[in-house]
Order: C-alpha cells, then structure tokens, then sequence
C-alpha cells in the first residue's frame, strides 16, 4: 500500500534559490518510506512523468525540489489571466449559507474608528467568500432595546433641559458627546412633547427621547457605512426579539432542557456545566432580559434562518463573552463549530489633526474625511484583526512610494497610462494576438516573476478565507507591485516587435486586472489616474 502523502509546501524560493517553484515533499515524507530527503527526491525525480509544464527539475539542499516552469506554461497563464478563470481548491456546496455580522454598533452614538476597522474587514470578508462562490448575507444587528438606549433617552432629557436653560446632571454613564446637544437643539425645536424614559422600559419609539435620539443616530451610522463603502444585505433590530416574545422563549427553553434555573429571584443560565467560571444570569424577577439572553434568542433566529456558517466580528473586550455564547449554542442544540467570532483588536491614531467631537474618541467619519476612504479601508486592512493596529494619517495622506494604498494604486494607474500612449501612437494590438504566432521571444526574469506571482492570486484569496482575515491581500499587492516595477524598468512594453509588443499589453492588462480585482475585495478603489 503506497504511504498517504502529508501536506507539504509547493511555493516560491527565496531570491538567491535557483529555480520558479520549490517543493519539501521529501522532507516531509522521508520518514514513511525509509529512505534519506535526499535519496528520496532522486527517486521523485527519476520518476517523475513528463509533462508541458517543467522544463527542469533539481534537488537542493538536504532534499527540496527545485523546479523550472517552461515558457509556454507562463503563456497559457496570462490566457487564463486574461480569461477571467479561477482556480480555486474547494468548491462551495448548496448548503453553504453563511452569515456575517459585523459592526453592529449601538445607535447611541457616532461610529469610532475600532468600528471601522470592523467594517472594512467584515465588508471585504462578505467579498472574499463572494468571490470564492459562497452565498453570503451581510447583517447589522441593531441594538435598538434595552439599557444603554434607556440610557440615551435619560441622557437625551438631560440636555434637552440644558438647552431650555434649566440645570441638569447627565445619568450614570450617560452619553457625553456634544452630538447630543444637536439632537437635542433638534427636539427642541420640533415643538414636540416627549414621553419620560421609564426605568425598566425596554421598546422605545420617537414618542421618547430614546426613540427620537436612537433612529436618527442610527440613520446617521448608516449614511457613515455607506459613505465607507460598506453594504448590509440585512438590519436585524433587537426590538423585535422582543416584541416577538422570542427571548423568553428562549429562557423558557432553557429551563425545560434543565440548562437554566430560577435562584435569588432571577433566571440563570448554567454556564459552568459548558465551561464558564461561573452561573450567568438570563433575566432577573421583573425586571428585563439581559443582553447575554437576547444574544442567545438572537443566535438562535440566526440558525433558524438556515444559515450553516456564522461569522460575528467583535471587539476585543468580548474574548470571554465569545465562549460564554458558543457554551449557549450548544446547550440550545446549536452547532457551536458552526459559529467563528473574530476578535478585533484596538486601533490607535498617529499624526493628523482630528477633533473629539462625539466624546473622548475619534469617529470613523473624521478619519475618513481626513485621508480619504481608500485609503482608510486600505490601512485598516494591513495587519491581522488579533494584531494592535496604529494608524498614521499622515502617511495615508502623502502621495509617494512609501504609502502602501498609493504605491499599489499607482501600478492600476500607471497600466491605464500605457494603454493611453499605446492608443495615442496607434501601438495598440489585438488581444491575444502572440498566441497566434509560431514563435516568440524567450521570457525575461521579471516577466517570469510577476506572472508567477499573478498567479498565487486565488490561493491568497483562499486563505483569507481560511483566516477569516483580509490581511494577506495588502501584502500580496504590495509584492505584485514591486515585481510590476521591476518589470517596467527593465522591460520595454511599447515595442516595435508586435508580436513582443502584443504579450507585453496583455501582461500589463493581466496586471491591471489582479490590481484591481484585490483592491476590489478590500473595497478600495482602482484609479485610472493619480
């Protein structure tokens, strides 16, 4: 019986290794056959089949596999490039039905800048998974119940007396942002009366300041988001669990399944039978549900709905929220596998100059005003959601090199240039038109390189995917860049050979098109001038 074969590493070798691709599969399997890494990969080679797409093979090392890829296999890629073709390693089913939830701010304020990173990279995950052939629903879960929009109200009724004159002491942990006294300049004078806040009330509407102050807050994040290029397929509203009776459902429930009891006048959830420190509690005697509670109701509709795959996008400061709710799903019968919570870290601002208008932190909406959205969503996007993110406006803003949005930009731009001038000396050629000739001028190094690169594009997309991180895109491009220039310096596009010429255009085509496809997956924009 032949040995299964491990998983091994097929990819590019550093710059002073000779050869396109290296392999370790000896390394790796050397010890389920007996043999030495390197007397294995001589047998690997003096077996390996022919075929169209080496030219050459060598051991390197103590046992690696170096490989040369012929000519005609990096031309067969760029009319694959060209073509639009993806080549990916799995294949989505029917019954992948994922959901990702992101953002999710409470409408009592502004969106800060830890809301933003969350967008830019729940939007490009929605993306990622798109582009995969997944079918995907992007949701906000609106917070629109409960405490902190009591809290809002009571708040809300502070500053309205302020604004009639009259002295009043903001409640505990109330809003102090100064966006409250427009809300409540724009109450005042609407001439409207409004309901008090009642202190165990849980639904609220514009008959009271919560309601009032809460839907336009709320409008005001979505013109935000959708400014920032951020799109939800679906706004699920907290009020409605409510209004459905589905949390008490819930809590009921989980007391039939003995998951929940009644102890000191209060519902609790056994978390400590689902590896929790301690009992939580669900709902205290009269008195309203707890956010925990609505979020296991919630969680549930999710599943309800027939989605296979949940993806909430979280704060850092909820890492022990996250097992507390998967323990939750398992006790209500809920795959808790099923659910992936991607804990983003915080993000810190450099340079610029920026205002705390909404309280003590800064709002998406400035930062993007400041230095531009392609460039927010770009920086956003440079490290992994677990990694401390610092943001330096004033390298967003420079046009230059060293800003890794305008270095990659610059690349689709410059594409789009050569294409002007092509037209311009009527250089321009038909698609395609080298693969109709007989012959054809050996490839160049940096040709090679960058088609070698162009061509691990699905497999980077795919491990975005794998990472549920859009990290890895960033410094994808960045390398596609760096090789695109290293192939424009040394090679002339605008040539007089139009056979030469034609490959050449359609290599820069091929550029542009990676560009632009990687850029789009992190909702940043593909200029054609900069």
């Amino acid at each position: 019986m032949s040995p299964s074969i491990p998983n091994f590493d097929l990819s590019v070798p550093p710059p002073k290794i000779p050869g396109d691709l290296a392999a370790n599969i000896p390394l790796v399997l050397a010890k389920k056959v007996n043999l030495s890494p390197r007397k294995l990969a001589e047998e690997i080679l003096s077996n390996f089949p022919k075929t169209d797409l080496v030219e050459k093979m060598e051991i390197a090392g103590p046992g690696f596999l170096n490989f040369w890829m012929k000519d005609s296999a990096y031309r067969n890629e760029l009319n694959d490039l060209l073509a639009g073709k993806k080549k990916r390693s799995a294949v989505p089913t029917k019954e992948d039905k994922f959901l990702v939830e992101f953002v999710s701010a409470n409408p009592t304020g502004p969106l800060h800048v830890g809301h933003g990173r969350g967008a830019a990279l729940g939007d490009s995950l929605v993306r990622v998974f798109r582009y995969l052939g997944y079918d995907v629903t992007a949701e906000f879960y609106v917070n629109d119940a409960g405490g902190q929009i009591r809290n809002l109200g009571l708040s809300m009724e502070a500053r309205l007396k302020e604004c009639k004159g009259e002295k009043a002491d903001l409640p505990e942990g109330g809003y102090q942002g100064a966006y409250l006294v427009d809300l409540a300049k724009e109450a005042l004078e609407s001439g409207n009366s409004y309901e008090s806040i009642n202190p165990a009330q849980m639904i609220f509407s514009e008959k009271d300041l919560a309601g009032f102050a809460s839907k336009r807050i709320l409008k005001a994040i979505q013109q935000t988001l959708e400014d920032f290029g951020v799109h939800f397929d679906h706004w699920y509203f907290e009020s409605e669990l409510h209004k459905k009776d589905v949390i008490s459902k819930t809590i009921e429930s989980l007391e039939n399944q003995k998951h929940a009891y009644q102890q000191d006048g209060a519902y609790w959830f056994r978390a400590t039978d689902f590896g929790d420190e301690k009992d939580r509690v669900l709902k205290k005697t009269n008195e309203a549900p707890t956010y925990f509670a609505s979020d296991i109701a919630y969680h549930a509709d999710k599943f309800s709905r027939g989605y296979t795959k949940l993806v909430n996008i979280w704060g850092a400061d909820h890492h022990g929220y996250a097992q507390r709710l998967k323990g939750a799903l398992k006790a209500i019968n809920q795959n808790q596998k099923a659910l992936e919570i991607i804990l983003n870290q915080m993000v810190s601002i450099k340079g610029g100059r920026l205002s705390k208008r909404a309280g003590n932190m800064i709002t998406l909406k400035e930062v993007v005003d400041e230095v531009g959205r392609d460039a927010t969503r770009f920086f956003f996007s440079l490290r992994s959601p677990g990694s401390h993110f610092e943001f330096d406006l004033d390298l967003a803003k420079k046009q230059a090199s060293d800003n890794p949005v305008y270095y990659v930009q610059y690349v689709h731009a410059r594409c789009c240039s050569i294409f002007r001038e092509a037209e311009k000396r009527k250089m321009r050629t038909e698609p395609l038109l080298w693969a109709s000739k007989k012959t054809h001028v050996p490839l160049e190094e940096v040709e090679r390189a960058v088609l070698l690169h162009m061509m691990k594009f699905d497999d980077v997309v795919e491990i975005c995917a794998r990472d549920f991180s859009n990290h890895h895109l960033p410094i994808y491009l960045m390398e596609l860049a760096g090789k695109y220039h290293s192939f424009y310096e040394k090679c002339r596009v605008l040539e007089e050979d139009e056979t030469l010429r034609s490959f050449r255009l359609d290599l820069v085509e091929a550029i542009r098109k990676r560009v632009e496809q990687g850029l789009n997956l992190l909702g940043v924009g593909a200029p054609e001038r900069l």
